[in-house]
């Protein structure tokens, strides 16, 4: 009888609690309404007034309660103008305001238009991107193939800006010249190149003026054979200019086709070189490069290092001239290699600054090129204090140093153990003073408080805008390199880690 009794409860309660999902469901039915169709989305384009990149309105169409239109991948982040007849406008609860609210159209965007009674419409945004990077045609004079580094080819440059940049083209009567650049990368199939140009111009000028690269004549287009994700230079350098490291270059990329022949992404960059513009440290300035292919006419071997010294700037008219840079140098070489250092007036002499900064982006790439040395800069103005930098080529950086593969060792230390000349005298110059690793460590600080999160967006940014370009250059260079930038990413964040205790130790 009990049992009975117990069913039975069990039953009235059932029978009452799906009366009362039913009683639910009604209410939430009449407020989960289906969308009112008579709300509208009237009309929606990314006009240039609001959006100086553009260099046109862009229309989107609108139907089925879709919301349709094109754009370039440089221009994800558009403020759009549309008219409604809704008393308001959202995207996930956010009010947007038409000429006013920025949209990050790489994501799924959905608006939500609500009435005054709460009924609601919805709108979907489908994108079609235009992936097409900014596309320079060179054409050199009669076809000549470009076979060396040391001869100059006259050639046709047409530039293709798709939208971003002014297109333009520069004639063979311009004298406009071209040639093959690099020590090891000049090597490999896909080769870069030197463009030197009659004038000082701006080879792709930025309609934004805040991104114009400032005029010179010479240019270089990097080929990045060995880069799979094809920014292991644009993020050394992004640091470089966030850390405010002076003459840091830009990279942009673009695509190239030689004489016809696609040949891939590539990264337009400034040459490392004195001028106005570039690395401006006056007629009388001083850059040296320590490099162990030791290939330039002017160069000797440090006294006190042996460091492959080559004087890149200024043009040098004998030999007496030399001997002079020689001599300051090692007498400022003398310095860190004394028994007194650092307690000596050493910092007289470098800024301590620059030093502090360029170990923080070696380190933080694992660039570990300046242990040999190769492409390591460094800068005085007459009668100033030498500056480690401008920082350049990281295409060994990032675990690649020892193991042919880039984002691997992120734990691996920057200087070697051996007695290579530029172990012993940078380990020397960075690690040994107290002022300079108490530097560090305040420099280090700022630049995970304000920067980190910044320089991972950078390469979400990147990352998108070369998408479609890195799989046009992977068809005709098939490789087996690391291409996913969210393994970067990782390997960074690793890195850091690995640095923050490295530091703290200091």
């Amino acid at each position: 009888m009990k049992v009975l009794v117990f069913h039975l409860k069990f039953l009235i309660s059932f029978i009452v609690f799906l009366s009362l999902l039913n009683c639910y469901n009604d209410e939430y039915s009449d407020v989960a309404q289906t969308e009112d169709n008579s709300l509208v989305l009237e009309s929606f384009i990314l006009e240039k007034k609001n959006n100086p990149h553009l260099t046109k309105d862009i229309v989107f169409d609108i139907k089925n309660d879709v919301i349709q239109g094109t754009l370039k991948t440089y221009f994800y982040n558009s403020i759009p103008t549309f008219s409604s007849n809704a008393k308001t406008v959202e995207i996930n609860d956010l009010e947007q305001v038409s000429s006013r609210s920025e949209v990050d159209f790489r994501k799924l965007i959905t608006y939500n238009l609500i009435s005054e009674s709460g009924s609601t419409r919805k709108y979907n945004v489908n994108i079609s991107w235009d992936d097409k990077l900014a596309h320079i045609y060179i054409d050199t004079e009669g076809g000549t193939s470009i076979i060396s580094k040391e001869k100059y080819i006259y050639t046709k440059l047409t530039i293709d800006g798709q939208s971003k940049y002014e297109d333009r083209t520069i004639e063979l009567s311009e004298k406009a010249r071209i040639k093959g650049r690099g020590n090891s990368t000049w090597y490999w199939p896909k080769k870069p190149y030197k463009i030197k140009l009659k004038n000082k111009e701006t080879l792709l000028y930025d309609k934004d003026p805040l991104s114009r690269l400032l005029p010179e004549k010479d240019w270089i287009l990097l080929a990045d054979y060995q880069d799979g994700v094809h920014l292991l230079n644009n993020v050394a350098f992004t640091i470089g200019r966030m850390l405010e490291m002076p003459f840091t270059n830009t990279i942009i990329p673009v695509e190239l086709t030689l004489n016809g022949n696609y040949r891939g992404l590539y990264g337009l960059t400034e040459q490392v070189e004195v001028k106005t513009n570039r690395i401006n440290i006056g007629e009388k300035g001083i850059l040296l490069e320590f490099d162990q292919y030791f290939d330039e006419k002017w160069q000797f071997r440090s006294a006190n290092y042996n460091l492959p010294v080559m004087v890149k700037d200024p043009g040098l008219d004998s030999k007496d001239e030399l001997d002079l840079i020689e001599s300051e140098w090692n007498n400022f070489e003398a310095l860190i290699a004394h028994e007194d250092f650092p307690n000596n007036n050493y910092l007289d002499y470098i800024e301590a600054e620059s030093i502090v900064k360029y170990f923080i982006v070696n380190m933080l790439t694992s660039n570990e090129e300046i242990n040999h040395p190769k492409s390591t800069y460094i800068y005085k103005e007459d009668g100033g204090k030498y500056s480690l930098g401008p920082i350049w080529d990281f295409d060994w950086a990032y675990g690649y140093e020892g193991t042919s593969q880039h984002f691997v060792n992120p734990n691996n230390n920057l200087f070697w153990a051996n007695a290579k000349s530029g172990t012993t005298f940078f380990k020397r110059l960075i690690l040994s003073d107290p002022k300079i690793k108490l530097l560090i460590k305040d420099y280090w600080s700022d630049f995970l408080t304000n920067h980190k999160n910044d320089l991972m967006s950078h390469i979400d940014d990147q990352t998108f805008i070369i998408k479609g370009a890195k799989a046009r250059n992977q068809e005709i260079w098939i490789r087996s390199l690391v291409t996913d930038e969210f393994v970067m990413k990782q390997w960074i964040e690793n890195r850091i880690a690995y640095m923050n205790s490295f530091i703290n130790s200091l």
